[in-house]
């Protein structure tokens, strides 16, 4: 919530600062905000048997929320951008030896995963087809944080339920293009498509920080987005 709050701050300054400021138009402000679908397509594991890999599977799609502020100089732009990635799986599952014990159990699987990249980029605007159109492409550099809350719940004779948490971070890139449409003086709507690198070789279980897990959860994004220009 309060890297929500400083990029929400970021782009009202920027708004403000661009309105109050800038008459040159070699100079142009923006905000964005990009709402879409995310994909995670790095294959499951083959050591995953029945119900998690069905568990991994379901989180493999969810919902993009990003925003984006900053200057561009002619054609040429740079900025802050967050993007989180979030969804949430069950699974059930029955007559299964769920945790070794032996036993063959019935239960349920709940996992939610949250992924949530902040940093910098740069922009590149390339007018196409007529002035109302434009081509952006984008680098960006930042931190990913993940973050996921696992969940097992057993029913039967013996019945018993076990959580925990694994969370990470990593310094990673994001790359993307997106197409836009002068609607308005100062607004435009578009699409945008990225992907963003997500290989976690430590992450860590603070009930047992010792042990360390790894997941790829690189990911492509694809959505649509309003954009207000100064």
């Amino acid at each position: 919530m309060k890297i929500r709050k400083t990029i929400l701050t970021v782009f009202l300054i920027v708004l403000v600062a661009g309105n109050i400021s800038s008459q040159d138009k070699k100079f142009t402000f923006f905000g964005s905000y990009n709402y879409g679908i995310g994909n995670i397509p790095a294959a499951v594991s083959s050591e995953l048997r029945y119900p998690d890999k069905d568990e991994v599977n379901k989180l493999r799609s969810g919902s993009i929320n990003q925003l984006e502020a900053g200057v561009f100089y002619y054609a040429v732009g740079i900025g802050f951008i967050h993007n989180s990635y979030a969804t949430n799986a069950t699974t059930n599952f029955n007559n299964t030896d769920i945790n070794g014990d032996g036993l063959l159990e019935d239960g349920v699987l709940s996992d939610k995963l949250n992924l949530n990249f902040t940093g910098l980029e740069i922009l590149y605007k390339i007018p196409v087809f007529s002035t109302k159109f434009d081509v952006t492409w984008k680098v960006g550099l930042g931190i990913q944080t993940y973050s996921i809350n696992k969940d097992t719940q057993t029913t039967g004779s013996n019945p018993s339920q076990y959580s925990y948490t694994l969370k990470g971070n990593i310094t990673t890139t994001l790359a993307g293009v997106e197409i836009n449409y002068q609607l308005l003086k100062n607004i435009s709507i578009g699409l945008e498509t990225s992907i963003l690198p997500g290989n976690y070789k430590k992450l860590t279980n603070a009930d047992f920080p010792t042990y360390t897990y790894t997941d790829n959860v690189t990911r492509l994004s694809s959505g649509l987005k309003i954009k207000v220009t100064i």
